[in-house]
């Protein structure tokens, strides 16, 4: 029998099962833009969620393993690093130390729900995306 890779969605359903560790968000907003910060604690496994839009990731502090799905390799980062992520993109991240990372997204919404409705693509959409919409995702188109 042939077993096929775990997906990410898999090893995100199978962290569920173990105990949360609290990754604080606080929200800033400017004229025209949202930029969320997310406190990672050190020694804490994450799982990012797959935005819609290509994105522009800040490592602020700290020192993550990241992986950011097939066809791109896995590597360590640490701050201070700016780097963008494609659209349909799912981190997943083993934080070294105490680490702050930031999303930032172009909106003039501060509304944080109707914000991830707008740039947030759910697990179970993506799911349903056939193989052309996903490169298009990842394209930016």
């Amino acid at each position: 029998m042939i077993k096929k890779e775990p997906s990410l969605k898999d090893v995100e359903d199978w962290m569920l099962e173990f105990p949360q560790v609290e990754a604080p968000a606080t929200h800033n907003f400017a004229e025209g833009v949202y930029v969320r910060e997310l406190f990672i604690p050190a020694d804490s496994w994450i799982m990012g969620k797959r935005h819609r839009y290509e994105t522009c990731n800040i490592l602020l502090k700290g020192k993550l393993s990241l992986y950011m799905g097939s066809g791109v390799p896995a590597k360590t980062i640490e701050a201070p690093l700016i780097f963008n992520s494609k659209p349909g993109t799912k981190k997943f991240a083993y934080a070294h130390e105490d680490t702050i990372f930031l999303n930032i997204h172009p909106t003039t919404e501060t509304d944080v729900d109707k914000i991830e409705q707008e740039f947030i693509i759910s697990e179970e959409e993506f799911e349903k995306l056939d193989y052309s919409e996903i490169k298009k995702l990842e394209k930016g188109k």
